[in-house]
């Protein structure tokens, strides 16, 4: 008689034929890419950027599920080297699920149209590496690709009176920026992010005037007649919007 673990995997899943496969890959990555998290953090011991976010699942289940999947996702380049680190030990079940063979040094998939990348864990990054992001930023060939950028809301101000306005004013398809509020609790879960409520106005007068800095920065950037990013059939960029929103895991506000 078969376990029940066993008699729950299904084996004829390679004898389906291929368009049925391909439309269940579909049906995995449009629930993997609704609003997916990617938070990163540098480690100065290791010399490169980092993430506890898990990758697609469909990236180590077959090589058909991995070259579909990477139709949809790309490696982030940012810095000497981008790794993915797991969430949960080796142990768990869930981890085994999640990735089958994890490979150290994996690059960080990203998917430039639903992600949002997240830059959090920054100390000791602003006292000892911070014109290395500076210059990771304005070197990475992902830069012009990033649509959703999100900071940490209490290190706006350093990293802007640093010069990060005249970086994202030249991020030619960022459309929009979230400032992350932590309230350094650490509860278990997916992260999220939950829109700052009406009654926040302190909020939401932080993020108008961000949003009226950058425009200042990217107006300047134009420098009149000149066009730089993706601009529009009147020689327009759209502009950015920037948002300030409540961290969450697992529901709960962190």
């Amino acid at each position: 008689m078969a376990s029940t673990a066993s008699s729950t995997v299904f084996t004829l899943f390679p004898q389906l034929p291929t368009e049925l496969r391909l439309k269940i890959y579909k049906h995995i990555l449009a629930q993997d890419t609704t609003r997916r998290i990617l938070k990163i953090a540098y480690s100065p011991s290791l010399n490169r950027y980092i993430s506890n976010t898990s990758p697609p699942v469909l990236l180590s289940t077959s090589p058909e599920a991995r070259a579909y999947t990477l139709q949809t996702y790309t490696n982030l380049s940012l810095g000497p080297s981008c790794s993915w680190r797991p969430r949960l030990s080796p142990s768990s079940q869930q981890y085994r699920y999640q990735t089958a063979a994890p490979t150290p040094g994996l690059p960080i998939p990203i998917c430039y149209a639903t992600d949002t990348l997240y830059i959090s864990s920054l100390f000791p990054l602003l006292t000892t590496h911070l014109h290395d992001l500076f210059w990771h930023l304005a070197t990475s060939s992902s830069r012009h690709y990033i649509q959703s950028l999100s900071i940490d809301l209490r290190v706006w101000n350093t990293l802007c009176d640093a010069g990060l306005l005249g970086l994202l004013a030249r991020m030619r398809s960022l459309r929009e920026v979230c400032l992350v509020v932590e309230f350094g609790r650490s509860f278990e879960g997916e992260l999220g992010f939950l829109d700052a409520p009406e009654w926040r106005m302190d909020l939401r007068w932080i993020a108008e005037r961000a949003e009226e800095a950058l425009e200042e920065e990217r107006e300047r950037a134009r420098g009149g007649k000149s066009k730089i990013g993706c601009w529009d059939g009147e020689g327009n960029k759209p502009g950015v919007m920037i948002r300030c929103v409540i961290l969450t895991k697992g529901g709960e506000q962190a």
